[in-house]
């Protein structure tokens, strides 16, 4: 993307942000900005990018200058009616009322005693060849899955540069994936015993690292200015993963608001400005 200038900025200073990518720079200069994306002007004053098949595992700096535009265009106001926070619920104590999730309720209702440590080991491993079984088809040759259960979570670590690339630039793939996943083993008649996540080449869990890293960061802004921010991130994985990062933070709180493709995450300070309308910041 060719660098974007401004030849009047506006009398407030620019501020100099530094992201792994435009995007995560552009989000976070709109926070210290307290505008909207679409409220700024910025010019990019530092690239780096790995080039290469592998160039997605290697770091990349962004450095741009961000300023409010001359004229901001009144903000919308604040919608009273919000949704509850389903995001953030577990999704044992979720409401159900779709197609999709009608299968799931009949398999929750029959309840049956917890799995012994083999039964945990044969259904690890059952997933994971079912995994590498889907992975092959869509490469075309053999595909290495490593099984692994942490926190509570069976990690499906996939190897091949093919679907690392496919998932690095399409994420939907990855959830697609898990979906399946948890679909395979009809014959348990319960819930699984783990959550499942596929991952390729540790390319999720450094999202998931930035995400977090960045919700910090905002959360920080949030306490100090006592000014609520919205973020617009389109995948429910995404605004489940800072939920959880900020659910111990005393400083704030955060909820979603909205609904279907429109919905977005909020966080909002404990105590104070809570009344002030809030930012407006774009996810990717």
């Amino acid at each position: 993307m060719s660098p974007q200038t401004n030849s009047s900025p506006s009398a407030k200073a620019p501020v100099t942000i530094e992201g792994k990518s435009l995007e995560q720079a552009l989000v976070k200069a709109a926070g210290s900005l307290g505008c909207t994306q679409d409220e700024i002007e910025y010019r990019v004053t530092k690239e780096e990018t790995a080039r290469g098949l592998f160039s997605f595992f290697k770091n990349q700096v962004v450095v741009i200058e961000a300023w409010p535009k001359a004229r901001v265009q009144p903000e919308r106001p604040r919608r009273e009616r919000r949704e509850r926070d389903r995001d953030r619920e577990p999704r044992s104590t979720r409401p159900r009322h779709s197609e999709r999730n009608r299968d799931e309720d009949q398999a929750d209702a029959v309840k049956a005693e917890p799995l012994s440590a083999d039964q945990v080991d044969a259904l690890k491993e059952e997933l994971r060849l079912f995994c590498a079984g889907i992975c092959a088809h869509i490469a075309g040759e053999p595909v290495d899955v490593e099984a692994s259960i942490d926190d509570g979570r069976l990690v499906l670590n996939i190897d091949h540069p093919f679907i690392s690339e496919q998932i690095h630039k399409n994420s939907k793939l990855a959830e697609a994936l898990e979906h399946i996943l948890r679909k395979k083993p009809r014959h348990l008649r319960q819930e699984l015993p783990f959550r499942i996540f596929a991952d390729v080449s540790g390319v999720r869990r450094k999202r998931e690292d930035d995400l977090v890293q960045m919700a910090f960061d905002l959360s920080a802004q949030v306490h100090e200015n006592k000014r609520p921010i919205v973020l617009n991130y389109k995948s429910s994985y995404d605004r489940k993963i800072i939920h959880m990062a900020l659910d111990r933070d005393d400083r704030v709180y955060t909820k979603s608001i909205g609904s279907g493709p429109n919905r977005k995450l909020m966080i909002l300070p404990s105590k104070d400005g809570q009344d002030l309308p809030p930012t407006v910041v774009e996810g990717d």
